[in-house]
């Protein structure tokens, strides 16, 4: 992407629409290679995907995230960090087959996590 945008990491388009930024992990590694995009994931990209993302999104032609809800503009996201509820918190998967297979194993083997000490049963 730097190469195809003219950017290093941490800078900026001319045109103000794609800030890059590298960071060792974005807690998906069940869907690595990710690209965030506002806080929503685009997961298993190649380098052509994300080139293809960049160039829709600086096209006005934003792709459905892999999980989460639809994009929300810079300034969306800013107030939903500040607090602000934007009721899209049920929208759009949040874990996906990959994150849930260990959850789905040992339910089929019907084991589960010691309880916690102290917890009440």
């Amino acid at each position: 992407l730097q190469d195809h945008l003219g950017i290093g990491n941490g800078e900026t388009t001319e045109d103000g629409m794609v800030t890059l930024e590298h960071i060792e992990c974005n807690a998906a590694c069940d869907y690595a290679p990710v690209v965030m995009v506002n806080w929503e994931f685009f997961d298993n990209q190649t380098v052509e995907s994300a080139r293809e993302l960049v160039d829709r999104l600086r096209a006005g032609d934003p792709p459905m995230p892999t999980r989460g809800a639809p994009l929300k503009t810079h300034t969306e996201v800013s107030r939903i960090l500040a607090g602000f509820p934007d009721d899209l918190a049920d929208v759009g998967p949040s874990a996906g087959p990959a994150s849930l297979a260990g959850l789905e194993l040992a339910r089929r083997r019907g084991e589960s996590a010691p309880p916690r000490p102290g917890a009440s049963s």
